[in-house]
């Protein structure tokens, strides 16, 4: 078979930690490992920054990543893609947070820098099984702020009607907002990204095309993904657009949907 890309998002697809599957289960895995020796270039496709990058997704089995949602893009190590933000609206947006006493992380290429007073956004990743070390506290804000690629805000249901209304009526189309895991998580980022962006800059490394693609999600922001890739395969557990966008709906991990998937996609 013709060299393929395959791009994985993590939560939801790789692992389930709703499910309780926290580690990339072995069958997987070994699926992975497979396709590699068959060729095929592996890629994590992910909302999260590098920080969030524990060892396990390190090892070796990823040939790069695409991350905050299309904003940064690695191969083999190095950075072959990156998208900040405006800064004049990344500091407007900060200002704007800040005024409204709301608790917000930026995300570089690399770090995560929070404010060390904004305990309760930094105690929800902590808690969620993320080290301590995460984010960076100690740190210019001007300065990281010309470096973001995305602001992640914990935003309190009274909040919210006061930034969406400010960013229709200051940002218009020109920044984005996304809504994700709970109704208090807002992200902040350029309109010129997404998932799709990433993976047409590894199409253009490679020198390949959407024919040789195949993407696996199942949340709403896998869906440019889906939709932009030759097969898109949605998870079982997945959001029922991304369901109704698919050409493919399998198991969910926990059911082994995954490795039964790449099985038959790619048989030997």
């Amino acid at each position: 078979m013709k060299e393929k890309v395959l791009f994985f998002d993590i939560d939801g697809t790789l692992v389930c930690s709703q499910m309780g599957i926290y580690e990339i289960p072995l069958g997987v895995k070994q699926q992975l490992n497979r396709l590699k020796k068959q060729g095929h270039k592996l890629f994590i496709c992910s909302g999260r920054p590098k920080a969030m990058l524990d060892e396990k997704w390190l090892d070796g089995t990823f040939d790069g990543y695409i991350l905050n949602n299309g904003g940064y893009v690695e191969i083999d190590g190095k950075s072959i893609y990156e998208n900040r933000m405006d800064y004049e609206l990344c500091l407007k947006t900060a200002n704007m947070l800040e005024e409204l006493h709301c608790d917000y992380m930026i995300a570089t290429a690399n770090h995560l820098y929070i404010d060390p007073s904004y305990k309760e956004l930094y105690n929800f990743f902590v808690q969620k099984g993320h080290f301590e070390d995460l984010f960076t506290i100690k740190f210019d804000r001007n300065e990281v702020l010309k470096r973001a690629i995305k602001i992640e805000a914990n935003v309190t249901n009274k909040d919210r009607e006061k930034i969406e209304k400010y960013i229709q009526n200051d940002f218009g189309y020109v920044i984005n907002f996304d809504e994700h895991g709970s109704d208090n998580a807002f992200e902040f980022y350029s309109p010129t990204i997404s998932k799709a962006t990433g993976i047409q800059k590894i199409l253009d490394y490679y020198h390949l095309n959407q024919d040789d693609t195949y993407a696996f999600g199942d949340g709403e922001n896998d869906l440019e993904m889906i939709e932009f890739c030759r097969v898109g395969v949605a998870m079982g557990n997945a959001c029922d657009l991304l369901k109704v966008k698919a050409n493919i709906i399998c198991k969910s991990v926990v059911d082994d949907g995954l490795e039964d998937i790449l099985k038959i996609l790619f048989s030997d």
